[in-house]
């Protein structure tokens, strides 16, 4: 990996993590993915929670004006053979051309209702799932005469996924959280957290003990001692407790 890809790949990371509007966090993470992965289209889609067929919702694109291909997706994505990569709730990075020959793919009510419209003909999806749960995907696409994606892409959205698993899921706490500030992003713009250091206040005020968020996050015991003191520092505090009293003074 050489060092203008580092300094992508450490681009889009904070792009991530930084970002403090999620619907502006994923337009800016779709912009820096351009330099780390060229691509003519970008997009990521969310999980739908309105528990019925469909799967996803709530498109943003990178360039705008491919919104439209999104949103003529959403309404056929039933008929979309690679749905089953949602379905396994685990975080999966595939390009179409791996799971069917382009011979065939083109043949495909998706890819003729949708991809080839607005001339694009290669993709690769990254399904963000964290905990079992999926939370969204994101997909880049190019048109036929750029070339497929590899494997140094694949690798490159396998590297950016624990990332993006941790924020699409700290947004999902904040959003379901049972204090109307979380879920305002209140404490993130008072204290001017990261994501992940707002994922672990939330489950600190709903009273969940150290290793239960450390099994939770996926992230060691040191690793969270981490967080702790970056959180006490930027709240003012200097243990737990008063931690836990932030959620009754505010």
């Amino acid at each position: 990996m050489d060092n203008n890809t580092i300094l992508s790949l450490n681009n889009v990371i904070y792009q991530i993590y930084n970002v403090t509007d999620f619907t502006e966090m994923r337009i800016s993470v779709l912009n820096s993915l351009k330099t780390l992965i060229p691509n003519s289209c970008g997009s990521i889609l969310m999980a739908s929670e309105a528990g019925s067929r469909e799967l996803l919702c709530d498109p943003v694109c990178v360039p705008q004006k491919y919104l439209g291909m999104e949103q003529r997706y959403l309404k056929m994505e039933e008929y979309d053979y690679s749905r089953w990569l949602i379905q396994r709730k685990q975080t999966t990075v595939m390009s179409a051309t791996s799971l069917m020959p382009d011979e065939q793919r083109v043949k495909t009510a998706v890819y003729q209702s949708c991809f080839e419209p607005f001339g694009l003909h290669y993709s690769i999806d990254l399904t963000i799932v964290n905990n079992g749960q999926f939370l969204a995907v994101l997909a880049l696409y190019r048109t036929k005469e750029e070339s497929d994606f590899g494997e140094d892409e694949v690798f490159l959205l396998q590297t950016l996924s624990d990332h993006l698993n941790a924020r699409f899921f700290s947004n999902k706490m904040l959003r379901k959280g049972p204090y109307d500030m979380l879920e305002r992003g209140f404490f993130i713009k008072k204290y001017s957290l990261t994501a992940r250091e707002a994922e672990i206040l939330l489950m600190i005020l709903t009273e969940k003990s150290n290793e239960e968020i450390s099994e939770s996050l996926c992230i060691s015991v040191h690793t969270l001692k981490k967080h702790l003191q970056n959180l006490y520092r930027k709240t003012g505090v200097s243990n737990r407790v008063q931690l836990l009293g932030l959620r009754d003074n505010e």
